[in-house]
C-alpha cells in the first residue's frame, strides 16, 4: 500500500496534533491538580479558615446593640460614665464626659472601654477557677444587682455557683478615673474548696496613629523602672517582675491595671494577630474551708493622661511613677518641667494661645544674654569678612597656613565663631521638647485660639492652595500648607535678612559662600513646608519666637551702630 506526499503529510500532522492534544490534557490535569489529594487538603484548610472567620464575624455585634442590652448597669462620676455587664460581671464600657472625639459641636464623647464581642472590644474581666469542683467562674456567670443608688459611683452585685460559692462584688469609681473592685467569696458548699484568681484587660484592634514622637502600646512600672512595649514587639506570654501597674497607652488616654499585692503576678500576652491581654494571676491557690470567706481587691485606671491627675494618684494612691505614663521622651528632664508650666499657665489663662505667648516670652528672656552674645559675635564676623576673604585668597593653596592666620585674626578681634552657634544648640532641645509637649499635652487637645484655629494640637487647616477655604477643595496632604506656617516662614525670612544687615559684599565671594547664601534663602521655604504638618501650637510658638528674635536683633544692631 502506497501513500502520496499529501497523505503522508496529512498523517504526520494528525499524529502531531494528537500528541499535542494529549500533552495539553495531561498537562492541565497535572498543573491544575483537579484530582490531587494535596490540593484537596489545601482547599479544605482554606475552607476551614474561612468558616472560622465567618464564625468570628457572626459573633461580632455593634456597640449600639451591646449597650442597649438590658443586662447592663450604669455607674458614673463627674469625669466618666461606665457600665457593667451582668453577663460575666465585666466592665466593658467607659466614656469620658469631658472629652469629645472631634471639635464638632455634635461630636460624641471619647469611649475608652468598648463592649465585649464588638469589633474593637476593650474590656476588664475577673474570673475564678474552682479546682475542687472543676468549675470555671468567668464571663458565663450571670450576676444580679444587690444594691445601687441612682447615678451612683458604687454598685454591689452577687452571684452563686452551682457548687456553693457565694460571691459579692462591690464596684466603685472614685472621684476621677480609678475603679476599685472588691470581691467577697463565701464557701457554702460544706467542703474545702481550692480557687485560683485571675483578671485580664483585653483589647482588640487598638487604634494606632504611628506618630514618631509618642509611644503607643503598653506601658508599666515593673522591675523598679517604667518601660514601654510596642504592639509589634509583643510575642507570647511575658511575666513581669514586681509590677505595680501596666496598661495600654494612646496619644492622650491610658487604661491600666493597678497591682498593690505582692501575691499577684502581672503578665502580658498576644492572643492572636490583633488581640492583646494584660493579665493578673494570684500566686498559689486560695484554700477556703466550709463557711470561710476571702476578700480580694482589684483596681483599674481608665482616663486621660492629665499630668496633675496622674501625679495625684502617684502621691495619694501610692502608684509609683504613675505620671511617667506620659511619654516625656529622651529630654524628660526638660519636658517634665515644661508640662508642669503648661499646667500652671493653663489654670491662669483661659486661652491656650496666651500660654504659648507667655512660654515664648519666658524662654526669650532667659536666653537673651546668650542671644545677645550671639548677635554681637555675628555682627563682628560680618565686619571682618573682607579680611577673611583676603586671607582665603592669599593662602588658597596652603590650607594649614590659612587656618592659622584665621585663628590669629579671631584672637585679635576677640571673636569666637562657635559663640553664634551656642544659642541654637541650646534652643534645639527646648524646641523639640515644646514640640512634644504641644503634641501630647491634654490641655492642648481641642484647645481653640481664635478665628479658624479650633484645635492647637492639630495642623493649621486654612490652606493656601484652596485660597484659604474660598475654593471648595481639600488639597492632598503634600499641598496642605496653612496660613500660620506661611507667617512663620515670612518671619524666618525677615530674621535672616536682618542677620545679613551690614554685611560687606565681596566681589571675590567663593562658590562655597554663594552656596551657603542661597541655602540660607531657601531655608524659610523648606521650614514652611516641614512645619505645615506640625501642631499649629508649635508653629505659633516658632513664629512668636522669631518676632522676639527680630526685635532683640534690631536692638543689638542699634547698639552696635549697624543699619
Amino acid at each position: 500500500m502506497s501513500f502520496n506526499n499529501d497523505e503522508k503529510t496529512s498523517s504526520k500532522n494528525f499524529i502531531i496534533a494528537m500528541i499535542c492534544f494529549m500533552a495539553v490534557m495531561f498537562g492541565y490535569d497535572y498543573f491544575t491538580g483537579s484530582n490531587s489529594g494535596a490540593d484537596k487538603k489545601e482547599q479544605q484548610q482554606i475552607e476551614e479558615v474561612e468558616e472560622e472567620q465567618d464564625e468570628k464575624t457572626a459573633k461580632i455585634i455593634s456597640i449600639k446593640d451591646a449597650l442597649n442590652s438590658n443586662t447592663r448597669v450604669s455607674l458614673e462620676n463627674d469625669h466618666i460614665a461606665g457600665t457593667v455587664d451582668l453577663n460575666g460581671g465585666i466592665i466593658d464600657s467607659v466614656t469620658l464626659k469631658k472629652y469629645k472625639k472631634t471639635t464638632e459641636e455634635n461630636s460624641e464623647n471619647v469611649m475608652l472601654l468598648t463592649p465585649k464581642n464588638t469589633e474593637n472590644q476593650f474590656y476588664y474581666a475577673i474570673s475564678y477557677n474552682d479546682k475542687t469542683n472543676q468549675e470555671s467562674i468567668s464571663d458565663t456567670v450571670v450576676w444580679k444587682v444587690k444594691e445601687q443608688k441612682e447615678k451612683s459611683q458604687s454598685l454591689v452585685i452577687t452571684t452563686q455557683t452551682k457548687n456553693g460559692l457565694l460571691i459579692e462584688r462591690t464596684i466603685t469609681i472614685d472621684d476621677e478615673y480609678l475603679w476599685k473592685i472588691k470581691d467577697k467569696i463565701l464557701n457554702t458548699s460544706g467542703k474545702e474548696v481550692k480557687l485560683s484568681a485571675r483578671s485580664e484587660l483585653v483589647r482588640t484592634k487598638p487604634e494606632q496613629h504611628n506618630y514618631a514622637v509618642v509611644h503607643e502600646g503598653l506601658v508599666g512600672y515593673f522591675d523598679n523602672k517604667v518601660d514601654e512595649i510596642k504592639y509589634k514587639d509583643i510575642e507570647g506570654n511575658k511575666v513581669l517582675k514586681d509590677c505595680k501597674w501596666m496598661g495600654y497607652t494612646d496619644l492622650y488616654w491610658l487604661c491600666s491595671i493597678v497591682n498593690k499585692s505582692k501575691k499577684v503576678t502581672v503578665s502580658y500576652d498576644k492572643v492572636d494577630d490583633d488581640t492583646y491581654k494584660i493579665v493578673t494571676n494570684r500566686r498559689g491557690d486560695i484554700s477556703l474551708s466550709p463557711e470561710a470567706m476571702v476578700e480580694l481587691n482589684y483596681s483599674i485606671f481608665t482616663g486621660a493622661k492629665d499630668y496633675k491627675v496622674l501625679k495625684s494618684y502617684r502621691d495619694n494612691a501610692h502608684l509609683d511613677k504613675f505620671e511617667m505614663a506620659i511619654d516625656f521622651g529622651w529630654f524628660f528632664i526638660i519636658t517634665k518641667p515644661l508640662i508642669q508650666l503648661v499646667d500652671i499657665f493653663s489654670d491662669i489663662f483661659s486661652n491656650m494661645g496666651f500660654v504659648i505667648l507667655v512660654l515664648t516670652l519666658l524662654f526669650r528672656i532667659l536666653t537673651y544674654p546668650l542671644m545677645k552674645k550671639s548677635f554681637v559675635s555675628m555682627a563682628k564676623m560680618r565686619e571682618v569678612q573682607p579680611k577673611i576673604a583676603m586671607l582665603q585668597r592669599t593662602y588658597a593653596n596652603d590650607k594649614m597656613r590659612m587656618n592659622q592666620e584665621l585663628m590669629m585674626l579671631y584672637r585679635r578681634e576677640k571673636i569666637s565663631p562657635m559663640s553664634g552657634c551656642l544659642p541654637m544648640l541650646l534652643q534645639a532641645p527646648i524646641f523639640f521638647c515644646l514640640y512634644k509637649i504641644f503634641f501630647i499635652s491634654i490641655e492642648m487637645r481641642h484647645a481653640p485660639l481664635f478665628g479658624w484655629i479650633k484645635d492647637l494640637s492639630a495642623p493649621d487647616g486654612l490652606y493656601i492652595f484652596n485660597l484659604f477655604g474660598l475654593i471648595n477643595w481639600n488639597p492632598p496632604s503634600f499641598l496642605q500648607i496653612g496660613l500660620w506656617p506661611i507667617i512663620m516662614g515670612l518671619t524666618m525670612f525677615l530674621q535672616q535678612k536682618l542677620s545679613s544687615t551690614g554685611k560687606v559684599q565681596s566681589a571675590n565671594e567663593t562658590s562655597e559662600q554663594k552656596m551657603q547664601k542661597n541655602m540660607m534663602l531657601f531655608m524659610p521655604l523648606l521650614f514652611t513646608y516641614i512645619c505645615a504638618s506640625f501642631p499649629v501650637a508649635v508653629v505659633i510658638y516658632w513664629t512668636i519666637s522669631n518676632i522676639f528674635s527680630i526685635i532683640q536683633q534690631r536692638l543689638v544692631n542699634k547698639q552696635l551702630g549697624i543699619r
